[in-house]
C-alpha cells in the first residue's frame, strides 16, 4: 500500500522535468527574437538620432560645416543609415555648397545660413536683411539674395517651403491684425518675387507661424530682430515608400 503510494509520488517529477525543458526552450527563443529586435531598434535610434540630431550643417556667417552620427576613415562625420531609410541626398549638400559660396561670394552672408536638416536644405534670411521691420515689404538688399536663390531652384525640380517669422511685437501695417497674417503676408510676398524670377508656383507652400516659434526669448532688441526672420526650405527628392526595418512601418 505504502509502496504504490511512493510510485505514485514519483511520477509529478517526469512532468516538472518536462515543464522546466519547455520553460527553457521558451526563455531561449524569447532571448534570440528579444536580441534581434533589440539590434533593429537600436539602428533605427541611431539613425534617427543622426538624422534629427547630427545632420550636416553649413552656416554662412560661420564659415564651417559640421555632421553629426558615424564617422569615415577620415575622420569625417557621415551619417548612421539603415536599409529603407534614405541617406541625405548627394544633391542637397552640393546644393547647400553652392549656395554658401554663392552668398559668401555677394557678401551676404552674415545675415543669412544654409543648413541640411531632415527636410532638405533650409536657408534662413533674418529680417535686417529682408523686411522692413514689422512689416511685410521687402528690404533693397533682399533681392540680391533672392536672385541668387531663384538662380539656384531654377536648376532644380524640388518642392520649396517658405515660411514666415515675426517677433512679438504688433504689426506695423495696419492691414495685419495679427503677427500670424503679418507672417504669412512676408512668406506670400517671397513667393510672389520667386515665382517673378521663373519659379514655378505649384512648387512652392506657403506659410506662416507668426511670434509661436521663436529662436530666442524677445527679451531684446537683437533676439527680437533674429526670431523676426524667414525660411526657404528646398525639400529632399527621395523615396519614403517603406521604412524596411522589419517593423511593418508603410504609409
Amino acid at each position: 500500500m505504502s509502496g504504490h503510494g511512493g510510485g505514485g509520488s514519483e511520477r509529478w517529477l517526469v512532468s516538472y522535468s518536462d515543464f522546466i525543458t519547455l520553460l527553457m526552450v521558451l526563455f531561449v527563443v524569447l532571448y534570440s527574437m528579444g536580441q534581434v529586435d533589440v539590434k533593429k531598434y537600436k539602428q533605427l535610434a541611431e539613425s534617427l538620432k543622426s538624422a534629427f540630431g547630427g545632420g550636416a550643417q553649413r552656416v554662412v556667417d560661420a564659415g564651417v560645416n559640421s555632421g553629426g552620427g558615424g564617422s569615415s576613415d577620415n575622420d569625417t562625420s557621415s551619417p548612421i543609415v539603415i536599409p529603407g531609410i534614405p541617406k541625405e541626398p548627394a544633391t542637397s549638400v552640393e546644393v547647400a555648397g553652392r549656395l554658401t559660396d554663392m552668398l559668401a561670394m555677394s557678401g551676404l552672408g552674415g545675415e543669412v545660413s544654409v543648413q541640411n536638416n531632415i527636410e532638405g536644405v533650409l536657408i534662413s534670411l533674418s529680417e535686417k536683411l529682408t523686411f522692413i521691420p514689422g512689416t511685410s515689404q521687402l528690404q533693397p538688399d533682399a533681392y540680391p539674395v533672392l536672385d541668387t536663390i531663384a538662380n539656384m531652384l531654377s536648376q532644380l525640380n524640388n518642392e520649396i517651403r517658405i515660411i514666415g517669422y515675426t517677433d512679438n511685437t504688433p504689426p506695423a501695417e495696419k492691414r495685419y491684425a495679427t503677427n500670424w497674417e503679418l507672417s504669412t503676408g512676408r512668406a506670400l510676398n517671397i513667393a510672389h518675387y520667386l515665382e517673378k524670377k521663373g519659379i514655378s508656383p505649384d512648387r512652392m507652400l506657403v506659410a506662416g507661424r507668426g511670434e509661436y516659434h521663436p529662436i530666442f526669448a524677445n527679451d531684446t532688441a537683437e533676439h527680437r530682430a533674429l526670431n523676426s526672420r524667414a525660411e526657404i526650405i528646398v525639400i529632399y527628392s527621395v523615396s519614403t515608400d517603406v521604412i524596411d526595418v522589419n517593423l511593418n512601418i508603410v504609409p
